[in-house]
């Protein structure tokens, strides 16, 4: 039996949410949905996430900060950007600031699937490797 995936959406815009929802349906994936950093703080502290879907701002600030605090914890979580304004320079930050994946809004199934997809396969190694 697959276990289930756990996965923090931290997005301000319902439309993305829903997208992401949609795809996770059927899945083998728990969701927990926030719109702000200090829902996702709580979030962080409260659940072992495996995947953070992030847009890259929200009302009280920038996914950066979000990043920068799950890399300082040391945390093997996949961090996927959700880029709604930005163009290929901001996706080039994203990558260089650390992210897994960058996708663009509006989300489509097969971007999602593939940072999904992703996510498992870097799971499966990190389990293999300390086996």
């Amino acid at each position: 039996m697959e276990k289930m995936l756990q996965v923090l959406v931290v997005s301000c815009r319902l439309e993305n949410r829903k997208a992401l929802l949609r795809v996770f349906e059927g899945l083998p994936i728990n969701t927990y949905c926030v719109s702000n950093l200090a829902q996702a703080r709580e979030a962080l502290a409260t659940h072992k996430l495996s995947v953070i879907f992030c847009e890259e701002r929200l009302g009280d600030g920038s996914y950066r900060k979000l990043l920068s605090e799950v890399q300082s914890s040391n945390e093997n979580l996949r961090f996927v950007v959700m880029l709604c304004t930005g163009e290929w320079e901001e996706y080039l930050e994203a990558m260089h600031l650390g992210a897994s994946e960058v996708i663009r809004c509006p989300l489509q199934p097969t971007d999602i699937d593939m940072a999904l997809i992703h996510t498992q396969h870097e799971t499966r190694a990190v389990r293999a490797a300390y086996a």
